[in-house]
């Protein structure tokens, strides 16, 4: 398991961040808010950090793809799902 998922699971549950509940290990997927294919189209290293990353369950993970990135719905669900983490403590 990558380290920024394990880090999102203790520190959040295992809790979708968009809908709110609560789900087995895996049917949680880590999603990360700057898509990585956006990253890629520019060139720019892949963002793997806690800030970057939200728990979804297998159908919010869906249904937030089915928004262009830079959309106004996706930035909204984006905003929900952000709010549900908890900050990071280092």
């Amino acid at each position: 398991m990558h380290p920024t998922k394990a880090r999102l699971i203790v520190d959040n549950g295992l809790r979708c961040m968009l809908c709110g509940r609560e789900y087995p290990y895996k049917a949680l997927n880590w999603h990360h808010i700057k898509w990585k294919s956006i990253s890629k189209e520019n060139n720019e290293p892949i963002d793997n950090s806690y800030e970057n990353g939200v728990l979804l369950c297998l159908s919010c993970h869906h249904l937030v793809h089915t928004y262009e990135y830079d959309s106004q719905e996706y930035k909204s669900l984006m905003c929900i799902a952000q709010s549900r983490r908890k900050p990071t403590v280092d």
